[in-house]
């Protein structure tokens, strides 16, 4: 860790200001493709309807209207197949609000300062965890949320000094990495958790610092 022990400076942290364009549009995009279908599966559904209706009263067999009857019903119940399938797709697609998406996985950024494990029960109590940075696109996303604050991340060597680990088990000697120059370096024998914070560079500190926010992080299905 840096020489800075005393950070005190406090960030007007507001996520009501931050509306997440770019990054959370899947909600209203996925939406509008189920009611365009629900819109074409009410046209087709009543085309076929007057043409039943059609064949039945210009003297069409009785067995000729059942036949297309239950080819009216085999259509409906197929639409109805697919719109339930793209409900699913589209809320599997969405983060709560609040919530930032990118690619498959949600992301929160808590507006109040805590210590490395508590930050994380919160972020557990979300169903989500600390964050896990797997590449230079994610890195790029969070240093452009966090600015210059410190955020806790989901990387530690609580339990074997000098042996890094990722909460969600990721190999970290295979995995990105963006430390700070010079870290991590142990400061006083007692930094073990990892946050991001000048330029979204990462830094080790104790983990009963309790002057930092958290990433959480929600991977959808």
């Amino acid at each position: 860790m840096d020489s800075d022990n005393n950070f005190s400076h406090e960030r007007l942290h507001d996520d009501m200001l931050y509306s997440g364009k770019g990054w959370n549009s899947l909600r209203p995009k996925s939406t509008l493709i189920t009611y365009g279908l629900l819109l074409v599966s009410y046209i087709l559904i009543m085309a076929l309807f007057i043409i039943v209706i059609s064949k039945s009263t210009s003297g069409t067999s009785h067995s000729a209207s059942i036949v297309d009857l239950n080819e009216l019903r085999s259509n409906v119940a197929g639409l109805a197949l697919k719109l339930h399938k793209m409900e699913n797709a589209s809320k599997k697609a969405s983060c709560e609000s609040g919530w930032s998406t990118i690619g498959n996985n949600c992301y929160y950024f808590s507006s109040t300062k805590s210590n490395w494990m508590k930050a994380r029960a919160m972020c557990m109590k979300k169903n989500s965890d600390l964050v896990v940075i797997n590449n230079k696109e994610e890195q790029d996303f969070i240093s452009g949320r966090t600015s210059s604050m410190r955020y806790w991340i989901g990387l530690s060597d609580l339990d074997d000094e000098g042996v890094w680990t990722w909460v969600d088990g990721t190999d970290y000697e295979k995995s990105f990495k963006f430390w700070k120059k010079g870290e991590p370096n142990d400061y006083s024998s007692n930094e073990d958790c990892a946050h991001v914070w000048t330029s979204g560079e990462w830094n080790d500190v104790h983990c009963t610092y309790d002057q930092a926010y958290a990433v959480c992080e929600m991977k959808l299905s």
